[in-house]
């Protein structure tokens, strides 16, 4: 840069390599003046107008919003936001075309105007002390009132002053007002017109970028703007500041070409330009600054060249954003040829539009109806013969055949190896083909796919990203689950620990107990049947054999017993062997009591009185229950059984009793 100040000071011009030099078709519309057209019944704003993704939306459907209201909010210095261009209802928010060769959709805000409350103005922050304001301040409010670079990338404006800002190297601030593409004229016009906005503007960005030179940078084909500008300069006052008439030349107005003519220095397009201490602006984009800054107006209209052989009237014309094409053609008289053909954007680096429902956006510089005889369709294509006239026209230094042949082949890494994110699509290789190869659309389908494919990888990535932190979430929560539950085991095991009953002391504890704490059932059986031997051999002493203890007043005792000393409840097979047991002991009873009464009979008939009365005294006991096999002893008895039993051994107890009445 300082080998090249001098020159750049003196105004030394520089060329660049390739270009073409096309019909300019500029006089149509070069000399009018601009207007304004009318508001539409409806507008379509889509939400992403710029390079970079939507911002977030603030609004809803049934919404009532004013002019200049802000529709969305930034989250990033990538994303600036859309603003109601008039005041009316928010009817939808959806898919709709949008201005795309391919007829594309992008989310959109459908807004119905209301012309009767149109002087109704949402109130936006504005700067007039400017210079009084800190730079960051004025970045955000940049941002906020969605000013995005107008000379058709749509670069967010206050990324590409904050990146410079932060080096803090800026050396030259260069205005772009080349418009060196063939039928715009927008920024002629807007040039002759407004240059002392255009100039606050300017005076805005130099606040900010603190450049030692401005270059405002005009093609000699506009001679009314060059003048328009000098005398309004000489007027201000401005220092440090030139307008510079460069030559005619395709594609002269893209940013590194200028550059170039300006400075003489070459940006690789592995860097920015920025990093050179070079910022370029758009003209139309500088004025945009200033009235937003100045007077607190978001973009919400641009002008707009509506130019075409098939139109009655062609004009410079001040167009809302979200403006439907259709819209434009009816106000400028639109009588379509056969084969009707709109092309959005100038004819080299623009494209036809499908319909004419598309709206206008922030990048959307020019519309061209042209009739059957304006720009002729391009030829049938044929087979590439190798002339090499496409790598000789692109100013770019690139190889065009040989990226569109990995193009067409599907060969995208090699075709981003050969440059294809090099490639500006300005179509200088499609215009000199003499095959008529659609090199520039090749390119954009290319660049498209691998997008598509970025795009794809970044949520195949976010997609695992998420997987991995759900499975971690879910591998914690188990983890905390497992935990609560061992805690709760712990207190339900303390709580029990403290609940159950303290030991008896060891003198009192007997030896069975302290031997065997919990006795099975064949011990409890046998401590029965001991206990009854204990109990007749008692009474066989004491001399009462021949009036035995009731079974009513034994039965309590050996009951209470037998509660005190089963802590468990008895098993069905255990049930049915006691039942036999206790028949079987006052089988025993019985038989004792007749031999010590002596009234055992010896007649073998059986038929004596005796022996009918002993029969009526000792009744026949009730049948034992059959032995069980195994497998059915360890069945439960079924509630049927258990009713049987205990009437068996009921009816056993009241034979008993009446035999000891007697």
């Amino acid at each position: 840069m300082n080998s090249n100040w001098k020159n750049i000071i003196n105004g030394v011009l520089y060329s660049f390599r390739g270009g073409v030099y096309p019909d300019e078709h500029k006089s149509g519309t070069s000399g009018l003046h601009s207007v304004s057209l009318g508001i539409p019944e409806t507008l379509v704003i889509p939400l992403r107008q710029h390079s970079g993704r939507a911002a977030e939306v603030l609004v809803k459907p049934g919404q009532h919003v004013l002019r200049n209201e802000p529709l969305t909010s930034p989250a990033n210095d990538r994303q600036v936001p859309v603003h109601a261009p008039v005041s009316g209802t928010v009817t939808a928010i959806t898919e709709a075309p949008i201005a795309h060769p391919g007829g594309l959709t992008e989310p959109c805000i459908i807004l119905k105007s209301d012309p009767e409350n149109s002087a109704e103005e949402y109130q936006n922050p504005s700067y007039p002390n400017y210079k009084e304001i800190p730079i960051d301040t004025l970045l955000d409010h940049i941002r906020n009132m969605g000013i995005a670079g107008l000379g058709g990338a749509g670069f967010p404006t206050e990324a590409k002053l904050r990146s410079s800002v932060k080096a803090q190297n800026c050396e030259v601030l260069i205005i772009n007002g080349a418009e060196c593409e063939p039928y715009i004229t927008c920024d002629d016009r807007l040039m002759q017109e407004a240059p002392e906005d255009i100039l606050r503007g300017i005076d805005i960005l130099r606040y900010i970028l603190k450049p030692r030179f401005t270059v405002i940078a005009v093609e000699d084909n506009k001679p009314e703007a060059i003048r328009s500008l000098e005398n309004k300069i000489s007027e201000t006052g401005l220092k440090d500041i030139r307008v510079t008439a460069i030559p005619v030349k395709y594609p002269s107005g893209a940013a590194r070409n200028l550059i170039r003519i300006i400075t003489g220095i070459e940006i690789p397009y592995s860097a920015r330009s920025t990093a050179y201490g070079v910022v370029v602006h758009n003209v139309s984009t500088a004025f945009s600054v200033g009235e937003a800054v100045l007077r607190g107006q978001p973009l919400t209209r641009r002008m707009v060249t509506v130019a075409g052989d098939a139109l009655t009237s062609k004009m410079n014309a001040w167009v809302y954003l979200g403006t439907p094409v259709s819209y434009i053609l009816s106000e400028c008289g639109y009588r379509p040829p056969e084969i009707p053909r709109i092309i959005v954007g100038g004819p080299m680096m623009g494209f036809t539009i499908p319909h004419t429902q598309v709206p206008v956006i922030k990048t959307v510089n020019c519309i061209i109806a042209p009739d059957a005889n304006e720009i002729k369709r391009t030829k049938p294509q044929v087979d590439c013969i190798r002339c090499g006239r496409c790598a000789h026209a692109c100013p770019v230094r690139l190889v065009p055949y040989e990226i569109y042949d990995y193009c067409v082949n599907g060969e995208f890494k090699k075709a981003s190896e050969t440059g294809l994110r090099s490639c500006i699509e300005c179509g200088c290789c499609s215009f000199v083909c003499p095959s008529a190869i659609r090199i520039v659309a090749a390119i954009r389908i290319a660049r498209a796919e691998v997008k598509n494919e970025k795009l794809k990888e970044e949520k195949l990535k976010t997609a695992r990203e998420r997987f991995e932190a759900k499975k971690a979430r879910i591998e914690a929560e188990e983890k905390a689950r497992q935990e609560r539950k061992a805690a709760a085991l712990a207190r339900i095991q303390a709580q029990k620990n403290s609940a159950a009953p303290k030991p008896a002391p060891a003198e009192a504890a007997s030896p069975a107990s302290q031997d065997s704490p919990a006795l099975s059932a064949a011990e409890k059986a046998r401590i029965a049947r001991e206990k009854m031997a204990a109990l007749r051999a008692r009474k066989a002493a004491t001399g009462n054999e021949a009036a035995p203890e009731r079974p009513s007043e034994a039965a309590p005792a050996r009951m209470e017993n037998s509660a005190s000393e089963n802590t468990r409840p008895l098993s069905a097979a255990d049930k049915v062997r006691i039942a036999r047991e206790k028949m079987a002991a006052l089988k025993a009873k019985k038989s004792e009591n007749e031999a010590s009464s002596g009234t055992a009979s010896e007649s073998p008939s059986g038929n004596s009185p005796e022996n009918a009365a002993m029969a009526q005294e000792s009744p026949t006991p009730a049948p034992v229950p059959e032995e069980k096999t195994a497998s059915q002893e360890n069945q439960p008895l079924s509630q049927a059984d258990r009713i049987r039993i205990a009437k068996e051994k009921m009816a056993a107890l009241k034979a008993a009793r009446k035999a000891q009445e007697k």
